[in-house]
């Protein structure tokens, strides 16, 4: 069966879905597309922090029509890759990965980003704390959970949807990557396919470098 060259990455805040999107996008030759980078536009534009977009999107689902629009539209594409949290539902035939970690590297990754990155710092809108950071990423998780389970009955944190799962806290970036392109190679090739996991044993670490 003829697969479509379309890979989607989803995860929880701080996995590295973008960074990802990107090494593996240029590992490929292919072009990314960003869901994170729409919601990110709008709630500049309109002067908005990310939490505050969520709790208006859990009522006026208008916001979330608009992202899934766009996403829509790439289905027909070919050699992309979509960073997307429900990218997975809305193209269910492509190479679906999750990236996974503990909540507490995830809090860490991204109050250290919010401090060197403004632009990329409403993930925890003006948290002063790795506390208030930790409290605004699990109102995050809490908050997209209810709103996408209420508007299309899925829960974008379940990794059963998928066909890869990577645990990324221990993994480097460099290794995320090129984990998602030998399996996306082997998806390719395969008549059928079971889901795979990976992670890093605690004690061990790679070095690898492309």
């Amino acid at each position: 069966m003829k697969k479509k060259h379309i890979i989607t990455i989803s995860g929880k805040p701080g996995s590295g879905k973008s960074s990802t999107a990107d090494k593996v996008a240029e590992l490929l030759g292919y072009t990314r597309y960003s869901s994170g980078d729409i919601v990110r536009k709008y709630v500049r534009e309109h002067g908005m922090t990310l939490d505050e977009f969520n709790r208006k999107a859990a009522v006026d689902h208008s916001l979330d029509e608009a992202i899934d629009e766009e996403l829509r539209k790439l289905r027909n594409e070919k050699d992309i890759v979509i960073d997307s949290r429900l990218g997975f539902y809305w193209i269910p035939e492509s190479f679906k990965v999750y990236l996974d970690l503990d909540i507490e590297v995830a809090t860490a990754r991204i109050y250290k980003d919010s401090i060197s990155n403004k632009g990329r710092g409403v993930g925890v809108g003006h948290a002063t704390s790795i506390v208030e950071a930790a409290r605004q990423v699990q109102s995050r998780l809490r908050a997209e959970t209810r709103r996408f389970k209420s508007i299309y009955g899925v829960d974008p944190y379940q990794s059963d949807h998928f066909d890869l799962v990577i645990n990324t806290s221990r993994h480097s970036p460099q290794t995320v990557a090129l984990t998602v392109f030998d399996n996306y190679k082997k998806w390719l090739r395969s008549d059928e396919w079971q889901q795979v996991y990976s992670e890093v044993p605690i004690g061990y670490s790679f070095d690898t470098k492309y």
